[in-house]
């Protein structure tokens, strides 16, 4: 796979969606003078990748059967996360393949591509809390550098994918029904949307924050789905599952859906 300078017209409308997410900037208007430098700078960094890199990113692609969009919007986070200064850290110890790997799992959910991760652990070799891990310090570097800010909806976005793909792999466990993971869906939604209602700020990760509406939706459904289960699916061990519950439990005490 090559992604050249012909490439970065189609990487607009990504842009611009990122953008629109803040994942730039950190605010709703757009510079277009910056908007056009970081287009720029990411035709330059994009035919800086190295053949491991395109043939990583090939690879994914191809395992996960994803869309070209997912590609070029993982490729586009990928690199912003490289150029900082934790991204230039694990370059110098040659760590960043589960970096590449974390950047095309958040852009399949932040476009809206829902694969469960349980496909991402078998197909692409990885361990789900490492996959985890890398997801979150690739987020958490959205914040130390330029003022940049992660914008709530992504956040938003991204917990409801991840919420999505638990209930999908409870389904194809056998742990619940059709019907009850629809409900189950939707449930840890509104339980989502009142602790956000309710002061839910944006320190806890979206994983944590999956995991602790739906343990409390689980419950309330009477469902059989353990909290070890589910601490699984979020790519947690059970002790930090149970500090994120806490926390969601407290915000909606007096929640009844």
């Amino acid at each position: 796979m090559y992604v050249g300078s012909s490439t970065i017209r189609d990487l607009r409308p990504i842009l611009a969606q990122m953008e629109r997410l803040s994942i730039w900037e950190g605010r709703s208007h757009v510079d277009p003078v910056k908007a056009q430098q970081k287009v720029y700078n990411l035709n330059k960094g994009v035919e800086s990748l190295s053949k491991e890199e395109h043939g990583l990113f090939f690879d994914a692609m191809q395992r996960l059967g994803l869309p070209n969009e997912v590609k070029l919007a993982a490729v586009a986070l990928y690199l912003d996360f490289k150029g900082r200064p934790i991204g230039e850290y694990n370059s110098d110890h040659k760590n960043l393949e589960i970096f590449l790997i974390a950047s095309v799992s958040l852009a399949a959910k932040a476009m809206g591509d829902l694969r469960t991760d349980h496909e991402f652990e078998s197909k692409m070799f990885v361990g789900r809390e490492k996959l985890a891990d890398a997801e979150e310090r690739i987020i958490k570097s959205f914040g130390v550098q330029d003022s940049i800010i992660l914008f709530p909806d992504l956040v938003s976005q991204l917990t409801k994918r991840q919420i999505e793909s638990m209930a999908e792999g409870f389904a194809e466990r056998g742990l619940v029904r059709s019907d009850e993971r629809e409900e189950l869906v939707r449930r840890s939604y509104d339980y989502l949307d009142a602790a956000v209602e309710k002061g839910l700020g944006p320190k806890m990760s979206y994983r944590g924050r999956a995991a602790g509406v739906m343990l409390k939706a689980v419950r309330d459904l009477g469902l059989q789905v353990s909290e070890m289960d589910i601490a699984r699916g979020a790519g947690f061990d059970k002790r930090s599952m149970a500090t994120n519950a806490y926390v969601i439990n407290a915000l909606l005490k007096d929640s009844s859906t």
